[in-house]
């Protein structure tokens, strides 16, 4: 069976906080009320909050990101097995140490992983033990999936990965995307694509042909290839569909402390995407 997943963000403090894994709600009692009570997005919100404004935090004092990422170990190692594959579509870690990295991605019980290249991967990328880690890293690439034919449960469909949407659907997470971005991202082939980055909360992309994959939109779980082809064929006469506007505070970089900033990586988006 094939699995995706995108945006792991190893090691990354903001997005530890942002999926609820802080030092100041442990339990993530607060949280966990205003995921149920008002969705993802307003959990999301209040975390962030509350390290902006107290000026005794920041998100890196605030993250509690073993927790974070023993947790998405956990449900990958609960859902993919060790011969299945494992497509990690970017972002795998940012704001932690190569060391951190690799020792998340040994944890992984399956024994074919395959990365396809986002915007903050960069900086590990000349480790040679961390790229051998990978059946294939990639900066795009395709996957032959089952299911997706109506009609045709055994028929085989290529389909795109990449870290970012669709190059004409960029602008729709933030803005500046589209200028960023648009030698990396695919331009639209007519093809189904699954794809990461913007770190919505729901799976729908721009156009029927996209699926996003990310962990925030799959309650912090890796998407198998069944999931994949009941979601498409759900929706594929979904006439109402729109573009999603679930996307994390945007445009503009959150405030982050010092020290993140003195850590390899770059500039980050509201949600370092």
């Amino acid at each position: 069976m094939k699995y995706f997943t995108t945006d792991t963000h190893f090691g990354h403090p903001l997005v530890s906080v942002l999926r609820g894994f802080t030092t100041f709600d442990p339990g993530h009692t607060q949280y966990d009320a205003l995921l149920s009570s008002q969705g993802r997005k307003a959990a999301e919100d209040w975390a962030k909050g509350v390290v902006l404004d107290d000026s005794r935090l920041n998100f890196r004092k605030a993250a509690d990101t073993d927790a974070h990422d023993e947790a998405i170990v956990a449900n990958i190692n609960r859902i993919v097995g060790e011969d299945d594959e494992l497509w990690i579509l970017g972002d795998i870690g940012y704001r932690t140490s190569v060391r951190h990295l690799k020792s998340c991605l040994r944890q992984l019980r399956c024994r074919h992983l395959h990365a396809v290249i986002g915007n903050h991967d960069d900086w590990w990328l000349d480790d040679a033990p961390a790229r051998d880690l990978f059946e294939s890293i990639e900066p795009n690439s395709t996957a032959e999936l089952t299911g997706l034919g109506i009609g045709r449960p055994q028929a085989t469909e290529t389909v795109n990965l990449s870290h970012f949407p669709y190059r004409e659907d960029l602008a729709y997470g933030w803005p500046d995307d589209a200028v960023r971005f648009r030698d990396q991202a695919l331009p639209f082939d007519g093809h189904r694509l699954l794809y990461g980055h913007t770190h919505q909360l729901s799976p729908e992309g721009a156009r029927h042909e996209a699926l996003n994959v990310g962990l925030d939109a799959w309650n912090l779980q890796p998407v198998s290839e069944t999931q994949i082809a009941d979601w498409f064929h759900a929706h594929a006469t979904d006439s109402t569909h729109v573009s999603p506007l679930d996307m994390p505070d945007s445009p503009g970089p959150a405030p982050i402390d010092s020290a993140a900033q003195q850590e390899p990586g770059g500039s980050i988006s509201a949600a370092e995407s």
